[in-house]
């Protein structure tokens, strides 16, 4: 039902999603940089889903105060419901923007689309609370209270499709945590070494885990083939020096322990030893 309701948007949704990756793409480096602070590359965690969560928590509290004031007639509320207000509508804005940095890497159809339409009544909810910030900034709490609680309630929703999102589709998720394979404590061979061209990304299996090889000279370095941020092919990617591109949305892994050098992944992507003996490439761990 969600699904269906987000469609006929779906050419808005794809536009805006091209829009911001020319727009990342013609900052050229401080875009990289921008868009790795914005994904949360340097927090190993989503930055959207942090600021999202003093949005949620702090209109909760900001309801609770008007409510206690409202309701019960408790006095002293509306200093403290105001700067809680003003807080949720700045947090709310780093949200938007850490949003759209993510929404450019979505996936085209129902994951893309769900995610727009989340966006758009978020947008709606921030609006309505900017208003009530306005009016108590005007002492006029009547209102505010109002244009709070619908707001909250129109937040309600979107955080409710915003939930849907990842737990249906997996926006932002680590693809490599589930499921997790079993620590191999010997080297096992995976790959003849004459089957292992120099520097081309080869997919390899190792039980039932895939890893991708790349080799340099004597030296072979593995990683889990499926990228961290969709669930790519790392093994169709690309090595530059010592990190290798995933071909979906281009985060850089790298080839030695796997740690994100550029975004949209947040999450290291579990790196293996390996090396060449006896004319076979053999493979152990996944590395802790």
């Amino acid at each position: 039902m969600l699904e269906r309701a987000a469609r006929p948007l779906a050419g808005l949704w794809n536009g805006i999603a091209s829009v911001m990756d020319a727009i990342y793409r013609a900052l050229g480096g401080p875009g990289r940089f921008l868009q790795d602070f914005l994904n949360g590359v340097w927090l190993g965690h989503s930055l959207h889903a942090v600021l999202v969560d003093v949005v949620v928590g702090g209109a909760t509290a900001a309801l609770l105060l008007d409510l206690l004031r409202v309701v019960f007639g408790v006095d002293g509320m509306e200093v403290a419901a105001t700067w809680i207000t003003g807080l949720v509508v700045l947090a709310a804005l780093g949200a938007f923007v850490s949003g759209l940095t993510d929404f450019k890497d979505t996936a085209p159809g129902d994951e893309r689309n769900l995610a727009g339409m989340h966006g758009l009544i978020n947008i709606v909810g921030t609006l309505l609370l900017a208003v009530s910030l306005i009016s108590r900034l005007g002492d006029g709490h009547g209102l505010g209270f109002w244009m709070l609680l619908i707001g909250y309630l129109v937040l309600s929703v979107g955080a409710f499709i915003g939930g849907h999102v990842v737990f249906k589709f997996g926006a932002m998720i680590n693809h490599t945590a589930h499921p997790r394979s079993k620590r191999a404590k010997e080297f096992s061979a995976v790959l003849p070494a004459a089957d292992l061209p120099e520097g081309q990304p080869t997919k390899a299996m190792l039980g039932n885990t895939a890893l991708v090889l790349v080799r340099r000279g004597d030296v072979v370095n593995a990683l889990r083939e499926t990228c961290s941020h969709a669930g790519g092919p790392l093994s169709q990617g690309e090595v530059r020096g010592d990190v290798i591109i995933c071909p979906w949305h281009y985060s850089n892994f790298h080839l030695t322990d796997g740690a994100v050098r550029h975004g949209p992944s947040t999450h290291r992507q579990p790196a293996y030893r390996a090396r060449i003996n006896e004319g076979q490439v053999e493979v152990q761990g996944p590395i802790e």
